[in-house]
C-alpha cells in the first residue's frame, strides 16, 4: 500500500533549501557584480622599467619634459588637429612629433598620429575618429619625453592642455 504525503509543499524543508542555496547564489553574484562595476580595474600608462619582478615608474620622460620647460594645448578645428607648443626652445622640438591617444581599456581602440611643424611650436596633422575619453600623449618620434593629460569629448569639441604627467 502506498503511502502519500498530505503536507503541502511550502510546508516542507526541502524545497526550501533549494531555493534558499539559489537565492543566496543570485544576491553573492549580484553584490560581487555591483562592486565589479563601481570599482574597475585601472590600466597601467606612464613611463616603467620592469625592476625583477615589479614595474617602477621612472618619470624620465616627464623629467626631460619639465627640463625643457614644455606646456602644449592641443585642439580639433576644421578637420585637423592643431598643437601649439610651448618649451624653452621651440626650435629643438623637431619637424614631427607623434600623437598618441590611448583609450582607458581597449588598445585596438588606441591611435598613433604624427603631427608636422607648420611653423615654430605649432603643428598639425589630419584629424581621425578618437574614442571619446581617454589619455593623450605627446612626444618626440623617440620618445625622450612626452607631455600628456586626459581628455574627455564632449559635444565633439575638444581642447586639451598638455604638461609634463608623473603619473
Amino acid at each position: 500500500m502506498e503511502q502519500h504525503d498530505a503536507t503541502p509543499w511550502y510546508k516542507q524543508f526541502w524545497p526550501w533549501f533549494i531555493i534558499g542555496v539559489v537565492s543566496w547564489g543570485v544576491v553573492s553574484a549580484s553584490i560581487t557584480f555591483s562592486v565589479a562595476v563601481r570599482n574597475p580595474p585601472h590600466i597601467m600608462t606612464g613611463d616603467y622599467a620592469k625592476l625583477g619582478k615589479a614595474l617602477v615608474d621612472t618619470h624620465e620622460r616627464a623629467d626631460a619634459a619639465e627640463a625643457m620647460g614644455l606646456t602644449g594645448k592641443l585642439g580639433e578645428r576644421g578637420g585637423q588637429w592643431v598643437l601649439s607648443m610651448q618649451a624653452l626652445d621651440t626650435s629643438a622640438l623637431g619637424e614631427r612629433l607623434v600623437l598618441l591617444v590611448q583609450h582607458p581599456t581597449d588598445s585596438t581602440r588606441d591611435r598613433q598620429i604624427a603631427l608636422d611643424r607648420i611653423a615654430p611650436g605649432e603643428y598639425r596633422a589630419a584629424a581621425v575618429d578618437i574614442p571619446p575619453r581617454g589619455r593623450m600623449i605627446v612626444s618626440d618620434p623617440e620618445q625622450r619625453w612626452w607631455i600628456s593629460s586626459t581628455y574627455r569629448k564632449e559635444a565633439g569639441v575638444l581642447e586639451v592642455e598638455l604638461v609634463p604627467q608623473r603619473l
